[in-house]
């Protein structure tokens, strides 16, 4: 009998391209995680804060496009401080003992930072975030999103495995859905589109330590 010594070897490295080659694609996202921030009373409503839990990797690109379009919405409408921001680096906190409704802000990020900004790309609408949602995409030339570079240490996940993506304050139910981009710790690139809000408080993926 012949052996196909060739053949085999050929075989042998595509099946071990595919094995390997899904596990490195594999996302690194467990899911979504909203807490609420204890704002005593200084702003009516609840203050949230919204944060993408990982196993390991970064998350660097909260994102829209015509296919995936991205909304953060309220039953009632989001806190919008005078003095406040869209985004988190757009607030001082040096002024939160003077202003003191200003720490409760509601804002979107990558990463827990009031100093290193993210950059931006297309039309991100805020304009919509002074009312009752925060929408992007959906339409023919929407693209738009909130980045970093992957190798910026606010993408890292904090020693809890989170990485923040918002804060927001409201009297209303929040709702939506969100499209996050990354990369596991292999380097491999890794999108989630559509991912809900969690309805309630706690992680959204029911074989996490932390669901509730």
């Amino acid at each position: 009998m012949k052996l196909n010594f060739k053949n085999n070897v050929s075989n042998l490295i595509i099946g071990l391209f595919l094995l390997f080659g899904v596990s490195f694609s594999q996302s690194s996202f467990v899911g979504l995680v909203l807490e609420e921030i204890d704002n005593d009373g200084i702003v009516a409503g609840t203050t949230y804060r919204l944060y993408a839990e990982l196993s390991e990797g970064t998350l660097y690109a909260i994102f829209a496009d015509e296919s995936n379009p991205s909304l953060i919405e309220t039953t009632t409408t989001f806190y919008q401080d005078t003095y406040g921001g869209d985004i988190q680096t757009a607030i001082n906190p040096m002024f939160f003992g003077m202003v003191a409704t200003l720490e409760y802000d509601s804002w979107v990020t990558i990463g827990d930072t009031y100093t290193d900004a993210v950059s931006t790309v297309g039309d991100l609408n805020f304009t919509s975030f002074s009312g009752s949602s925060w929408s992007c995409g959906g339409t023919p030339s929407s693209d738009a999103s909130i980045f970093r570079t992957s190798d910026n240490e606010n993408c890292l996940p904090d020693g809890n495995g989170l990485v923040l993506l918002g804060q927001f304050t409201t009297d209303g139910t929040l709702s939506g859905y969100i499209n996050i981009h990354g990369q596991n710790a292999l380097g491999v690139a890794w999108d989630e589109v559509a991912v809900p809000i969690p309805s309630l408080i706690g992680c959204t993926d029911l074989t996490a330590c932390n669901y509730n």
